[in-house]
């Protein structure tokens, strides 16, 4: 856990250095909803999550997320609460039709029956962001999540979208 810790302060130091001079940039809230494939024999569910994502520069941003999902893997009745924390690259920079892809660090917290557990795990996303004039931007992703990085037979897949709302704020 001591490493997952210190991956994610040097994570959030490297993408600090990239930032604008002026300190200013782009940060938005929102909310995303997806098809969650997990491993193993488990059957496709929903997985939910909120967003918040900040724009370092015109073509990165840094995005922090918590979902939640349950599942029945192998009888039993599965919680996942993923908690992650990406980098993504939009080569276009801010315009109406945004594609990117990123990827990132995350902490897995598992639930199955009366044990729980956490792992340290990484994810890789891509997307297409449609942003018309106004507050909101709709989105729709594909993610590889692998939610234990000793273990890869831990990979699912996740395919959803969702909406957020943009605003300009120092920070």
């Amino acid at each position: 856990m001591r490493r997952f810790v210190l991956l994610t302060v040097a994570f959030v130091l490297i993408l600090s250095v990239s930032a604008n001079a002026k300190k200013s940039g782009k940060l938005s809230l929102g909310a995303k909803m997806s098809v969650y494939d997990p491993p193993g024999d488990a059957s496709s569910t929903l997985l939910f999550e909120i967003v918040a994502k900040y724009w370092v520069s015109t073509k990165v941003t840094t995005e922090l997320s918590v979902g939640w999902t349950q599942y029945k893997e192998s009888g039993e009745n599965v919680m996942l609460m993923p908690i992650q924390l990406n980098a993504e690259f939009h080569p276009l920079g801010r315009i109406s039709f945004d594609p990117y892809c990123g990827g990132g660090i995350g902490a897995y917290i598992k639930q199955t029956g009366d044990e729980t557990s956490a792992t340290a795990g990484i994810q890789m996303l891509a997307g297409l962001s449609f942003k018309p004039s106004g507050g909101l931007s709709f989105n729709a992703e594909v993610k590889y999540i692998l939610s234990d990085i000793t273990d890869s037979n831990s990979g699912g897949f996740s395919f959803g979208g969702g909406v957020e709302g943009n605003w300009q704020t120092e920070l």
